[in-house]
């Protein structure tokens, strides 16, 4: 966000109910749209309206409504993007129900940062829907690199991505096994209703699908020896369990 639109945290909450409410019909948001969305009064949302007007971030025509500006739009784009985002994570990744997880990404999408939920996009796959089923926005510069989970995959190399399980426990045995992101590992062979055994830094290892799951991994060509100095780094920090 630039330094010209610098917005509070209820000012982002105003963009991005407007927007909603463009997303779901071709009309402006009225008045009483935006109170009974944001739970405010009539009064409130007017002196909002205004204020967001003058910075340019809305049209708005008392007893007509609102829309976004271009300008308006794209901030409300991004406060969209990273409020589904989040919803995915939470719902998916930490368990939590949908209603709990729209309060708390209300709370974080205002805070975390574009860099941050570009990331968070990328480690979940780039999931098109949140739990609800509204689409995600893309990204500015959104990251393609396609990820999986590695009980998907077929034999070949892949780098893992990221570690994800509501269980800590899972996460603790995939780092204690120097299984961290930044890693390259091959796939060997997918036993039947079984586990699926996998080859780091030349040492092989059955892992259950279960824990294979636990693995976000992308494509990777192979290394013609060693693993990256990245990884390197990054074993350094890990303390075997």
């Amino acid at each position: 966000m630039s330094e010209e639109h610098k917005l509070s945290s209820s000012e982002e909450e105003y963009l991005e109910a407007i927007y909603t409410r463009q997303e779901g019909s071709a009309r402006a948001a009225t008045t009483r749209d935006l109170a009974d969305c944001l739970g405010v009064k009539d009064a409130s949302v007017t002196e909002m309206l205004k204020k967001l007007s003058e910075k340019k971030l809305v049209n708005y025509t008392p007893y007509h409504g609102a829309t976004l500006t271009e300008a308006g739009l794209t901030i409300a784009t991004k406060v969209k993007r990273k409020h589904r985002l989040l919803e995915r994570f939470l719902v998916d990744i930490c368990g939590i129900d949908r209603y709990e997880s729209h309060k708390q990404a209300c709370e974080i999408e205002h805070v975390i940062s574009d860099k941050a939920i570009d990331t968070l996009s990328t480690q979940l796959g780039h999931p098109a829907t949140c739990p609800g089923g509204s689409a995600i926005p893309e990204g500015e510069k959104e990251d393609e690199t396609e990820i999986s989970k590695l009980s998907e995959m077929g034999k070949g190399t892949y780098m893992i991505r990221f570690l994800t399980s509501p269980e800590p426990e899972t996460i603790s045995r995939l780092c204690s096994l120097g299984l961290i992101p930044g890693l390259p590992v091959k796939v060997l062979r997918k036993i039947a209703h079984g586990p699926i055994v996998i080859e780091m830094k030349d040492t092989q290892i059955a892992l259950g699908r279960d824990v294979a799951e636990s693995l976000l991994v992308s494509p990777e060509e192979e290394k013609e020896k060693g693993i990256p100095e990245r990884a390197k780094r990054a074993r350094a920090h890990v303390t075997p369990g």
